[in-house]
């Protein structure tokens, strides 16, 4: 019997968790020559994307918020990085996948977790005036010095079009924001705040309603259900297909988020680049077909289910414990229950504030109940993404 072979496309939070649990579970295995996990990514630099949010207010480092790849994944992953792990096809029919090199490689289970692009250019009239927190550490700094050096003005912050990934992140920097505005800089008084927001809601009913109210006890104008149309750089405002006008000095953009290229030009996602699968198994089932050897987790995913970071963290699991249990025969698979959360920001610790923040959490058929963020809650956010790093990547919680 020859080698079983399990390919991980994209190195990312959920397919190092995978690659370092099956590395773990399977090490005799792979010892013996019996099973390989190899992963793909094209970038050297593993970034904890989450942390973007706190960079512009000084919170985290680059330092924290990097790692070099190849130091977080078992010595018995294979890691293909560069060009040789740039994916450029998919082939599911014949079990193959070509890498940027020229390459391909086969394999006998396959999990699609290459993450998601983002594509500023997809708002008309944004290229010239864009800041941002959520496209790299450096536009997120580059956010942090034009808010340290503004005197007052307007500010807007705006998501033009769902999915995007960690949809609580807008609100949780809004909310830090005005914070920092009132007790480190101290003149919110010179500032204007306004929220902008594609959709009815920002997450299940219970955290809707606290940001809600946060929202409305700091004065921050709240806009739902905003339609962008374009931006007019010129005057400086955000222009919805109704033609209401928001003026802004400093413009906050989430840009418009898309699956991978590669992807969609390989024939195997949705008509915006997204990878269907079963909610349940997170098998794919899609244009290509349905193939139970197949597993797509992580922002790569349906837009169905909320891209978000402890989505990512449960189907993560549930993937290497249904490849684990399959090479080793046992039938059972374990379920996504559809778990789901977000960390829940009330306030940030400043001069003339504390920080309170809770970790809310939901699935299918279960919806999330009342919360009230903590000082403690705060606290144990901020040390997460240090330990992030050394627990969560290495699939140990």
């Amino acid at each position: 019997m020859g080698e079983t072979r399990v390919l991980i496309l994209g190195g990312g939070a959920v397919g190092t968790m995978v690659a370092n649990k099956l590395a773990r579970d399977l090490r005799t295995d792979i010892a013996r020559g019996k099973v390989s996990v190899t992963v793909l990514d094209k970038s050297p630099t593993a970034v904890n994307q989450a942390g973007f949010t706190f960079v512009p207010f000084g919170y985290y480092t680059e330092e924290d918020l990097t790692r070099p790849r190849a130091m977080l994944l078992s010595p018995r992953v294979r890691a293909f990085i560069g060009p040789e792990g740039e994916v450029v096809r998919v082939d599911l029919a014949n079990r193959e996948v070509t890498v940027k090199s020229g390459r391909k490689f086969t394999y006998d289970y396959l999990l699609i977790s290459t993450g998601c692009a983002l594509d500023p250019s997809a708002v008309p009239g944004l290229k010239n005036d864009f800041s941002s927190f959520y496209t790299s550490i450096e536009d997120a700094k580059r956010l942090g010095e034009k808010i340290k050096t503004m005197s007052g003005g307007k500010i807007v912050v705006m998501t033009p079009k769902m999915p995007i990934a960690c949809p609580g992140a807008p609100g949780k920097f809004t909310v830090i924001l005005d914070d920092y505005l009132r007790g480190v800089k101290q003149n919110r008084e010179d500032f204007d705040i306004t929220f902008l927001w594609p959709v009815p809601n920002i997450g299940p009913p219970a955290y809707n309603e606290n940001i809600t109210e946060n929202f409305k006890a700091r004065g921050i104008r709240d806009v739902r259900e905003f339609q962008l149309e374009r931006v007019d750089e010129e005057r400086k405002e955000v222009v919805s297909k109704d033609g209401e006008r928001y003026k802004y000095d400093l413009l906050v953009t989430i840009p418009p988020h898309r699956g991978v290229k590669a992807l969609k030009d390989s024939g195997i996602t949705d008509g915006d680049g997204w990878v269907p699968s079963d909610k349940y198994t997170l098998q794919y089932r899609g244009p290509a077909g349905n193939y139970d050897e197949v597993f797509v987790a992580g922002d790569a995913g349906p837009k169905e289910i909320p891209k978000m970071g402890v989505t990512s963290h449960f189907q993560a699991f549930v993937v290497g414990e249904n490849i684990l249990r399959d090479i080793r025969g046992v039938g059972d698979m374990v379920l996504y229950r559809g778990h789901m959360g977000c960390p829940y920001v009330g306030g940030a610790p400043t001069p003339a504030s504390r920080g309170a923040a809770t970790l809310a959490v939901w699935k299918y058929g279960v919806p999330l109940g009342p919360f009230k963020p903590a000082r403690l809650g705060w606290r144990v956010y901020r040390m997460y993404y240090y330990i992030f790093w050394d627990s969560t990547l290495k699939a140990l919680m």
